[in-house]
C-alpha cells in the first residue's frame, strides 16, 4: 500500500514485467510518458484519473498496442475497460484512445483534464536502429536467428548487448532530443 501523500511510482522494471520483455518500444513508450508528465505536471505529482492520452495511429500497427499498454500502466488512462471510479472519483475509463496525432514516428498526445495543459511527444524508433516500418531491420533479422536457435554464442551475445544498449540509451535521454520530440500544445 502506498502511504497517503506519497506518489505511486511505476518503474521501467514494472512496465517491462507487465509487457513480458524490455525492448525499444517499451522503453520509448515509458520515456515518452515520463517526458509528457514532466511537462504537464511541472511542479506536482501526476493524478492518474486526470490524464487523457491519444495514441497516434491504429492499435493494429506494429508495436503500437504494446506502447499504449505501457502508457496505460504508468498513467492509468484506459479505454472503455478501465476503472470506472468510486462515487464519481478516480475513474480512468475512456481516457486512452487511438486517433490522429501528427508527428514523426510514434506520436502521443497527453492532456491534463483538470487544467487542459497538453503536450505531444513523438518517438522515432528508427533513431534507435530498430525501424518498425521495415519489420525491425537488421537487428530483428539477428533476433530471428537467436529465437530459432540457429545463432551461435557470439551472435547471441552481440545481439543481447546491442539490444540492451539500445533500450538503455532510450531511457537515458535527458529531455527532448535524440529519438524524442516534444511539442507543447497551446
Amino acid at each position: 500500500m502506498v502511504p497517503e501523500g506519497d506518489p505511486l511510482v511505476v518503474t521501467f522494471a514494472d512496465v517491462a514485467k507487465a509487457a513480458g520483455h524490455a525492448c525499444p518500444a517499451v522503453a520509448g513508450a515509458y520515456r515518452s510518458t515520463q517526458l509528457a508528465l514532466d511537462r504537464i505536471y511541472p511542479n506536482e505529482y501526476p493524478v492518474r484519473s486526470d490524464v487523457e492520452v491519444t495514441v497516434g495511429g491504429d492499435p493494429g500497427e506494429p508495436g503500437l498496442g504494446l506502447m499504449a499498454n505501457v502508457i496505460r500502466h504508468v498513467t492509468g488512462a484506459a479505454d472503455e475497460t478501465g476503472f470506472a471510479g468510486f462515487g464519481g472519483f478516480g475513474g480512468r475509463e475512456n481516457l486512452l484512445t487511438f486517433g490522429n496525432v501528427d508527428g514523426p514516428g510514434r506520436t502521443f498526445r497527453f492532456e491534463r483534464s483538470d487544467t487542459g495543459a497538453a503536450v505531444v511527444i513523438s518517438f522515432d524508433p528508427s533513431a534507435t536502429g530498430v525501424d518498425p516500418d521495415t519489420n525491425g531491420g537488421k537487428p530483428m533479422q539477428i533476433l530471428s536467428k537467436v529465437v530459432s536457435g540457429v545463432a551461435d554464442d557470439a551472435e547471441t551475445d552481440a545481439f543481447r548487448d546491442q539490444w540492451h544498449d539500445r533500450v538503455q540509451r532510450i531511457l537515458e535521454v535527458p529531455s527532448d532530443g535524440g529519438p524524442f520530440s516534444v511539442e507543447k500544445v497551446e
